[in-house]
């Protein structure tokens, strides 16, 4: 019945025809405490007709991300009599039939969200195409009992006709197909997702590992085969560096840009992994080649979600990773990772008079380049205690061998002890305590100039016999001829993220 409606919808978009429907089963599968939704793209994904089933416990007031509840609207709750409208609370809905267990319908208005929020955090629109997280349009409680997940299932249109669905939420092991799930508790940052007419190419771009790819339509100046060649090169890059690929699946949402080369991307995890990245419409096939975007935001794949006040080390390590993954890999010469770090890193030095420590910097370059100078200083400090044998990538490994990813939600100071263990040196904790907590300043031209770096204009000599030049040479050196082609990491499936 409920699934006849939705057809209706569909064809003449007339809302509430299911008014008065008779109570449907909630989706199959997951855990009986789990939030499960059913959500069925209306006029192209404009509208989402949306039903949720909560369990007893559940707590009474429901909300969506911050800024998207003016666009839930028709929210009703299923009771004795029938449906009976449910009233808003300012930002949020008070439901006090949810401790018994509720049974909820409503619709999301995504496009006015789209237009309204403006932003890939929020909601956004790329012409027919709708991107949001679930956290925008998934009503939920303020709080997850500990070990709740939550579940959705979206259709796929029949005959390959309707709005095409790609999200970055781990595929749920059972149920219906086109179902998701993830832990409750990290709904507020799950990852992206998009509804609208997509093309969508699922490649193997590493043993083990499917990228989603999904184009928005746009006029590229290099077609879908070059799109979906550059995403896989990146994946590859990233996976010989770690030595597996961090992620099962990975959706990667390629939206336009009116530039001539890749500008931005963002990444979100927590339940999942997905990544939207701007690309030019004057981009050629030599622009993406040479592109260093997608490889940062690939490296996030590889570091557990932390604080907010943490958030240095993830853009610092993925800042200071990605040009060397690069070089190691061969398609950039090492003097170019260096001239960036010498051009960079300075910036994210606090200036004299103004100390400030990376806990809780909100500053752009404090972030992404005093974090990647925090990650410099720890990568020589591991490698001067273990005689150049290890550095910061063995340390991150180690941190993926124990099951940590973007996936994954870790405490700050499980992340610096994992890496510690990797390298057996306490090498982040100590930088830790040095560099972050407080106030602190480094004498960059007096290191570059110990690691033999000299800068000359616009480009960089290396001195070979300075003190640490055998240091340098180690952190970019090639990578071995004739290693095994990488695969998935053993631990990136969804089972093993659910167990954790």
């Amino acid at each position: 019945m409920r699934w006849v409606c939705a057809a209706v919808v569909l064809a003449i978009a007339a809302p509430g025809c299911a008014a008065r429907d008779s109570h449907p089963a909630s989706p199959l599968g997951g855990s009986r405490t789990s939030w499960r939704y059913d959500v069925v793209p209306v006029a192209d994904g404009a509208e989402l007709a949306i039903e949720a089933w909560l369990p007893p416990g559940s707590l009474a007031d429901l909300v969506v991300k911050t800024g998207a509840d003016p666009f839930v609207r028709d929210l009703e709750v299923e009771d004795a009599d029938g449906w009976s409208d449910v009233p808003r609370r300012g930002a949020s809905f008070h439901v006090p039939e949810c401790s018994r267990g509720c049974h909820l319908r409503y619709r999301f208005a995504l496009r006015r969200a789209a237009g309204a929020l403006h932003s890939i955090d929020g909601a956004k629109s790329w012409g027919p195409v709708l991107e949001a997280s679930p956290s925008v349009w998934l009503l939920h409680p303020t709080l997850a009992p500990e070990g709740t997940r939550y579940r959705f299932h979206v259709p796929t249109p029949a005959g390959g006709e309707g709005t095409t669905f790609v999200t970055g939420v781990f595929a749920a092991e059972d149920g219906p197909p086109d179902t998701y799930e993830a832990e409750a508790a990290n709904i507020g940052v799950a990852p992206y997702a998009a509804f609208g007419p997509m093309r969508v190419h699922h490649v193997e771009a590493v043993a083990g590992t499917t990228l989603d790819v999904a184009v928005v339509p746009s006029s590229f100046a290099v077609d879908d085969e070059a799109i979906v060649g550059w995403a896989s090169h990146s994946a590859r890059t990233m996976a010989r560096f770690f030595g597996c690929f961090p992620i099962e699946r990975v959706m990667v949402l390629v939206v336009p840009d009116g530039g001539t080369t890749v500008r931005h991307g963002e990444t979100m995890g927590d339940g999942g992994a997905s990544i939207v990245v701007e690309v030019g419409s004057r981009a050629t096939r030599e622009a993406l080649d040479a592109d260093w975007v997608l490889p940062h935001e690939m490296t996030h794949l590889a570091v557990p979600s932390v604080a907010r006040r943490h958030h240095w080390l993830e853009e610092g390590l993925a800042v200071y990773l990605q040009p060397i993954a690069r070089a190691r890999a061969g398609e950039i010469p090492a003097e170019e990772v260096w001239r960036e770090f010498a051009a960079g890193m300075p910036r994210g030095v606090p200036a004299t008079g103004q100390p400030e420590a990376l806990d809780g910097a909100r500053d752009w370059a404090r972030v992404y380049w005093g974090g990647a100078t925090f990650c410099l200083m720890a990568d020589l400090e591991i490698r001067l205690r273990t005689r150049n044998r290890v550095g910061l990538a063995d340390a991150l490994r180690g941190v993926l061998a124990s099951g940590g990813s973007v996936a994954s939600v870790w405490d700050f100071q499980r992340v610096l002890e994992t890496a510690d263990a990797a390298v057996g040196v306490p090498a982040l904790e100590t930088m830790h305590e040095e560099m972050s907590r407080r106030a602190w300043a480094v004498d960059l031209p007096a290191l570059f100039g110990a690691l033999g770096v000299v800068v000359e204009g616009q480009n960089v000599r290396f001195v070979e016999d300075a003190p640490l030049a055998a240091l340098r040479r180690a952190i970019t050196e090639p990578l071995p001829e004739g290693a095994p082609e990488p695969a998935a990491c053993p631990w990136a499936t969804p089972s093993r993220m659910a167990q954790r």
